[in-house]
């Protein structure tokens, strides 16, 4: 007798849509936040130059930076494995706590990056 392999059903319909599912909504509120990072890591590197330099352009390089990394990790969550996504949207959110030469984006920035983190979890 021949064994019979089992054939693996692909999934079709609902389910193949809900496998392919990217988190638009929460990566994009991960790239907003990690631009108002930058933004604001700018302005107030400008705004405090008059004081101390040096200390203006450490506050400013370190926020950029970051910002820029919170942007890079919020399009690696971009993706249709959910579990990368997860990961990714922490790692997003662990820089914005990070981030505290830039004041947080003066709070709003913090709270666009909270709801953008559980909307991709939630995804």
């Amino acid at each position: 007798m021949e064994a019979r392999k089992k054939r693996i059903a692909k999934p079709r319909g609902r389910k193949a849509k809900a496998l392919k599912k990217k988190p638009k909504l929460g990566v994009s509120l991960l790239v907003i936040a990690g631009a108002i990072a930058v933004a604001v890591s700018i302005i107030i590197g400008i705004t405090a130059f008059s004081g101390e330099p040096i200390f203006a352009v450490a506050d400013a390089g370190a926020g950029a930076i970051i910002g820029v990394a919170i942007i890079a990790g919020a399009m690696n969550a971009y993706t249709a494995n959910a579990k990368k996504s997860e990961t990714w949207a922490v790692v997003v959110l662990i820089l914005y706590l990070i981030e505290i030469p830039s004041l947080w984006g003066f709070g709003i920035g913090f709270i666009i990056a909270l709801v953008g983190t559980i909307i991709t979890l939630r995804n």
